[in-house]
């Protein structure tokens, strides 16, 4: 069973050497394009504030961008630091949870596309909402992808990237997938969607299914992994509810 995660905003500085391999080499010639272009556009402050939508006080993520030519990198789960990657993470990310997670987690960055969430990657400011002048990120990656999704043709994808983040690689119908919704559910039994707030569910759900003594193969399995995680779980088609009261 795979599972696919957005990336985040926010990220931990810092890092060592970088790594000179990440998960799916078919990408390699869209992220070194990508990197380039970023690292020009970041020469320009005003024209690169604009096209990533950065404030007065987010001026230094160009320097960042700048640093991509000699980075320093971290494994993806720790180099994301928003919510999710806090409940993924809380309580420490062991030995064990890594190895599972390297064959079975992958995050959609819109800079390096899809990576396992242990591949070493460096910090960066690049949103799936970003404008580099030239190019069309959707479209970008979704052709890169197009040569990937082999690797998944015999796994179930729980997909749970947000919407501008799945649209850069969307997941073919050849492939058994299912997408996620987090809600919150009262005493009542009324249901309202959760915006911030999903992303919590979500960490905390990927954390219950890496821990799990059985590792979860099927979309039922994935109901004993949602109780782990104090979340209840619904099929409805090929979409996921996980349920919470919090």
């Amino acid at each position: 069973m795979i599972f696919l995660l957005p990336p985040s905003e926010t990220k931990e500085p810092g890092g060592e050497k970088p790594s000179k391999v990440l998960s799916f080499n078919q990408l390699d010639s869209t992220r070194q394009l990508l990197q380039l272009a970023l690292v020009e556009l970041c020469k320009t402050p005003r024209l690169a504030a604009k096209a990533l939508k950065l404030g007065p006080k987010q001026l230094g993520e160009l320097q960042v961008n700048q640093e991509l030519v000699s980075p320093r990198c971290l494994p993806a789960v720790d180099r994301y630091t928003g919510t999710l990657y806090e409940a993924l993470t809380l309580g420490g990310f062991s030995a064990v949870m890594r190895e599972r997670a390297k064959g079975h987690v992958y995050v959609q960055s819109s800079l390096f596309g899809m990576i396992s969430a242990v591949d070493d990657i460096p910090n960066y400011r690049l949103s799936a909402g970003s404008k580099i002048p030239g190019i069309n990120l959707k479209s970008l990656w979704q052709l890169a992808h197009a040569d990937i999704w082999s690797n998944f043709s015999k796994q179930v994808v729980i997909d749970l990237r947000s919407n501008s983040y799945a649209q850069l690689a969307p997941v073919p119908d050849t492939i058994s997938s299912y997408t996620v919704e987090v809600v919150l559910e009262d005493s009542e039994g009324n249901r309202r969607a959760l915006n911030h707030f999903n992303k919590k569910a979500k960490g905390q759900f990927v954390r219950a299914a890496l821990l799990a003594k059985t590792q979860p193969k099927t979309v039922s399995d994935l109901k004993l992994v949602a109780k782990k995680a104090n979340l209840r779980l619904e099929i409805s088609g090929k979409k996921l509810l996980l349920i919470t009261s919090e």
